[in-house]
């Protein structure tokens, strides 16, 4: 009888460790579907009708599954097992499709698979896939980059919790009636210009609205936003048009253990310049700013602002030969940043 308790009491001894691991993520409904159409850039795309949908007419439609699980697909941390559709729209000027697909990439090139040459509605395209194990699970996606003219399209599914095998027959009809964008028609000029010796573009005037981690930003509409993530910075965007060197960067960093703004000033200013910042507003909360050149012709401003638990660090950087046609572009958008 001794032996018997023994090894009733193992048995329950296993069943309660069993109990203590994490609880399998679960796929959220999906309750038909509904078709999103761009007037602007004959773009149509289907999604769940039940799922939270933000659109930004002529440049994105984002869906996610699970409220709450947004900032999960920027930060990639703990948090709700979601789903999300993400669609791009975006020009392409001064850059190859190879170009834009590498700077596209936010994680190291071993998570993705090799391209593939497909089509997508009807658009040659390119493929990729990537996954990689978190604690509640695999993370998992695909994305396709769909090129008509010089417009190109992206439609990116991703799952977070391995439940992207569970989307699949949903993701492949979205697939499958997807229509990619299309240019607008060039309107008709009244003047001919001659562009023989034309530079890289300056900024566009007509400003677009760009969202990030945790804030809105107006940028030039023929800027383009490409991810970013270094050392233990959380996720970012940076913002640019033709020039490499005129670009605005924004990254968020945990403030979660200090958020003292001085204190995080002087700690950071050996590694913007060395001098002392000045006190402003970025976003209508209080921010340091550093300015100093980090390269021969090249100058620079960094706000750092702490909102909630989030330190956001803006790079502000130009070309000081460009600096009359660049510069206050630059600082518009910076100005226009809003904390949601």
């Amino acid at each position: 009888m001794k032996q018997w308790r023994n090894v009733v009491v193992i048995c329950m001894c296993v069943v309660a460790l069993a109990s203590c691991g994490p609880k399998k993520a679960e796929p959220a409904k999906v309750d038909g579907l509904e078709t999103y159409s761009d007037a602007s850039t004959k773009l149509s795309v289907k999604y769940p009708k039940n799922w939270q949908a933000t659109p930004s007419v002529g440049e994105r439609f984002m869906v996610i599954s699970t409220p709450g699980s947004e900032n999960r697909f920027v930060e990639f941390k703990e948090g709700p097992a979601g789903a999300k559709i993400d669609v791009h729209t975006v020009k392409l000027k001064e850059i190859t499709l190879e170009q834009y697909i590498t700077d596209d990439k936010i994680f190291d090139n071993n998570i993705y698979s090799a391209e593939e040459k497909t089509t997508l509605g009807g658009v040659p395209a390119t493929h990729i896939k990537y996954s990689f194990d978190m604690e509640d699970g695999k993370f998992q996606g695909e994305k396709w980059y769909a090129l008509r003219d010089s417009m190109l399209t992206t439609l990116e599914f991703a799952a977070f919790g391995s439940t992207y095998d569970a989307y699949k027959s949903t993701f492949n009809d979205i697939m499958q009636s997807f229509v990619p964008a299309t240019a607008p028609e060039p309107r008709k000029a009244n003047v001919v210009i001659d562009t023989t010796n034309a530079g890289p573009e300056p900024p566009s005037a007509t400003m677009m609205n760009a969202s990030g981690n945790g804030y809105t930003i107006s940028i030039p509409d023929n800027f383009r936003g490409k991810g970013v993530k270094s050392g233990n910075s959380m996720g970012g965007t940076e913002y640019l048009g033709s020039r490499k060197d005129c670009t605005i960067l924004i990254d968020v960093l945990d403030a979660s253990k200090q958020s003292k703004l001085d204190k995080i000033a002087a700690d950071n200013k050996a590694g913007f310049g060395g001098g002392n910042p000045s006190m402003t507003q970025l976003g209508g909360v209080k921010a340091a700013m550093f300015s100093y050149s980090p390269a021969a012709g090249i100058g620079r401003k960094v706000y750092l602002a702490v909102k909630g638990d989030k330190l956001y660090r803006v790079f502000l950087t130009w070309n000081k030969a460009e600096e009359a046609t660049w510069l206050a572009p630059l600082e518009k958008s910076v100005g226009s940043l809003k904390f949601n």
